[in-house]
Order: structure tokens, then C-alpha cells, then sequence
């Protein structure tokens, strides 16, 4: 007989296995301090702060194609000034000068059109790179234009100005927002946190005595609330359906995307409930949003008028970025048809696997959806044999399989 809260416990247990952990969190913590300390010491003022899965506490190990890869942890190095004082190629080489010259990051760094990456040592199997991104406080006169455009004034404060590669070692000023990102998400976070903090904290202090000597000493960063664990299951969902494509890094929806959408949709849900719950929600509401690829603007508007997190008014896809009113999210999406339709085909397999899979009667056939979904060797690694029975499970593979995996 199925038991669904098994089940359900299982999944998280997966995507536990795939966080960063504690140790993995205090290593990083200072290694990036660490990085401004260095070039602080070479004379450049800069402040130094996670953006993306690090900052919004929803990482998970990319390995749908590499089970021993490491993890990519981002972060801005925002250079005192704002970009009236500096070009951005002088800023990029300022900051590759330095860290080529230093004998603790020269040999080991990567150096990007976009990013400079260090890539640092496995610590029991597991490594991680530290990706940092060039930045500078973006000009008052931009800022004032999008303030004025946006519906959330107060977040434009923090705008930053990073250097955008036009080919041939050529840069251009690009605006960006990660802390405005970031305070948005948070306002929405907090009160799923708050719902669930004191027991996920005393669980957390349990499994870590070793580290921490109270559980007040557990920091912040590593909290995670039901919104951040719908969005950490996605993701790694996201990345082991859209390994089986060819082209499945140019199409899957950007981690940005799934965080600013899901979020924006959990803001209608109650905080007071669980991780499925909330996921079930986030699943039904992208299926009544790809209602979007056959009704008209206007008829999609007059019966799911007040669903706004994706539009398409004159057949153009459009995903705010409430940090910057200038940014669609969804631009590619508009160039490539592919990608949208792709996404809502992952949708319903999402819903298949992760919903529909846990009323299963037949345990070898959860355990097939449970592989199809996150991935044979990471299931093993968590599960074992569990749910198997004598047979071992058939991994459904999307290019072969009826809908609603069949690729494109």
C-alpha cells in the first residue's frame, strides 16, 4: 500500500542530498571574504556579495549529466564608484590583473567573457567554483529613469552597472539588480520561513552538532523554507528533464526565471503549509498559464484576468524582473518558439512525477518516475533499493516515451 507521506519525505530527502552543505557553506563564506580581503590588499575597494541560487538559499549540485560535479556559486564584486568612473574593460582587467598576479588564485583561475571563475578543492568528493562578476554602482541619471518606471521603486537603490561582452575583448555597461532581486524575494520568503524556522533549525543543529554549538549559531543563509525547497525540486528537475535534449542548456528556463515566477505565485498561497502543497499549487498554476500558447491575450486575460507572472500580449512572451522594469525575462523565448513550448512540456511532466507519481499503487512504477524525474544514480545514492521490489524499475526516456516526455 502507498504511503504518500513516505513518499513525499523521500523526494526532500533527494534534494537534501543535493543542497550545499553546512560545511560546504562555511568553506565558501570564507573563501569568497577571503577573495575581497586579497584585492582590498591590491588597492581595489569593492564589496564583495552571492548573487543568484547562493543568495536566494536554493542551490542544488548540476549533475544531471555529471554526478560528481561541483557546484557553481556566483557572485558580484562591486567595485567602489559607479560606471561614470570606470570603463568597463578597465574595470574587468583591473580585477583579472590582480587575481592572475596572486599565487593563491592565478593558477586556478578561469577566466570568462562574462565572469572570472576559481575553482576550489573537493572536500569529501565535492568541489565548488566561486563565479565573480565584475560590477559597479549604476549611474544616479539611470537609476532615476528606473525608478520611475518601476513598481517597486524602492528596490532600484541597489542597481548595479556589470560589463557585458560585445565580442573581440569589447564591453559595454549593463544594468543589473541582484540585491533589489534578492530584498524582493526575501519579503515574499519571510513568511514561509517564519512558518516553519523553529523546526527546521533544531533538525538542522541535529544533524550538524559537530559545527554548531547551539543552534543559534546556525546562520540564516542555511535556512530553508517550503517556497525554497518547491524551487530547489524544479530545478534539479528542470536540469535532469532538459539534459536529454541536445540543446537542452539553451532552452531550459533560466534559474532567474523559476525564481521570480514561483515566487510571484506563492505570494497568493498561504505560508502556513507544506513543500507539496505549495509545489502542487506553483504546478497547477503554470498548467492554467500555458493555457496562454492557444488563447488569445484577450481571452486569456477575460477568464484569468488577475494571473499576471506570464503574459504574451501581442504574441510576445513577457516575465518581469521586479528588480529592473527594463529586463523580460522571457526574451529568448520570444526569438525561439521552442523554448516556451518546451517549458510547459516540462511542466506537465513535472506534475506527472512529482504529483500525479505519489498516488502510484505500484512502488517499482514511482520508483521508474522517481529515476525519470531526478535521475538514476541520484535516487540510488539517497534511496538504495528502495521501492524497487524484484524487478528493477524501466527509466522513462523522454525522446522514446508518450507524452508528456516525448522531446520536440
Amino acid at each position: 500500500m502507498k504511503n504518500i507521506s513516505a513518499r513525499q519525505n523521500d523526494i526532500l530527502s533527494i534534494i537534501a542530498s543535493l543542497d550545499i552543505s553546512p560545511t560546504m557553506f562555511r568553506n565558501a563564506d570564507e573563501k569568497y571574504k577571503a577573495i575581497t580581503k586579497f584585492l582590498a590588499d591590491c588597492g581595489i575597494e569593492a564589496d564583495m556579495y552571492p548573487q543568484g541560487s547562493f543568495a536566494f538559499g536554493t542551490v542544488v549540485r548540476p549533475n544531471a549529466k555529471d554526478p560528481a560535479a561541483s557546484y557553481d556559486l556566483d557572485f558580484i564584486c562591486q567595485v567602489k564608484g559607479n560606471r561614470n568612473d570606470h570603463t568597463p574593460s578597465e574595470l574587468r582587467n583591473r580585477i583579472e590583473e590582480a587575481l592572475t598576479s596572486s599565487k593563491v588564485y592565478g593558477g586556478k583561475l578561469e577566466v570568462y567573457k562574462e565572469c572570472f571563475t576559481i575553482e576550489y578543492a573537493d572536500i569529501n568528493g565535492v568541489g565548488f567554483t566561486i563565479d565573480i562578476v565584475p560590477a559597479t554602482d549604476e549611474a544616479s541619471e539611470n537609476k532615476s529613469r528606473l525608478t520611475q518606471k518601476s513598481l517597486v521603486p524602492q528596490l532600484i537603490g541597489t542597481a548595479i552597472a556589470v560589463p557585458k561582452h560585445n565580442g573581440e575583448r569589447n564591453y559595454s555597461w549593463l544594468t543589473n539588480n541582484p540585491k533589489g532581486f534578492k530584498a524582493w524575494f526575501d519579503q515574499i520568503n519571510e513568511p514561509f520561513l517564519s512558518f516553519s524556522r523553529t523546526a527546521y533549525r533544531q533538525n538542522l543543529f541535529e544533524q550538524n552538532t559537530a559545527l554548531f554549538a547551539s543552534v543559534e549559531e546556525i546562520p540564516h543563509e542555511l535556512e530553508r523554507s517550503a517556497l525554497q525547497r518547491v524551487i530547489q525540486i524544479l530545478k534539479h528537475h528542470r536540469d535532469v528533464y532538459y539534459a536529454h535534449f541536445e540543446d537542452g542548456d539553451d532552452i531550459k528556463p533560466i534559474s532567474a526565471i523559476l525564481n521570480a515566477v514561483v515566487a510571484q505565485i506563492s505570494s497568493k498561497y498561504t505560508p502556513e503549509c507544506s513543500v507539496f502543497e505549495l509545489l502542487e499549487f506553483v504546478l497547477n498554476e503554470f498548467s492554467i498559464y500555458s493555457l496562454q500558447q492557444k488563447l488569445t491575450f484577450k481571452e486569456f486575460a477575460q477568464k484569468y484576468g488577475e494571473r499576471t507572472v506570464f503574459s504574451r500580449q501581442d504574441g510576445k512572451w513577457y516575465i518581469s524582473n521586479p528588480a529592473n522594469p527594463e529586463d523580460n525575462l522571457a526574451d529568448k523565448w520570444n526569438s525561439n518558439s521552442k523554448i516556451p513550448e518546451c517549458f510547459f512540456r516540462w511542466v506537465s511532466a513535472a506534475k506527472t512525477d512529482l504529483i500525479d507519481g505519489l498516488q502510484l499503487d505500484d512502488d517499482r512504477q514511482f520508483r521508474a518516475l522517481l529515476e525519470s524525474g531526478f535521475g538514476e544514480t541520484t535516487v540510488s545514492n539517497v534511496l538504495g533499493k528502495k521501492y524497487c521490489g524484484e524487478t528493477p524499475p524501466r527509466l522513462v526516456v523522454p525522446k522514446t516515451a508518450a507524452k508528456p516526455y516525448r522531446s520536440l
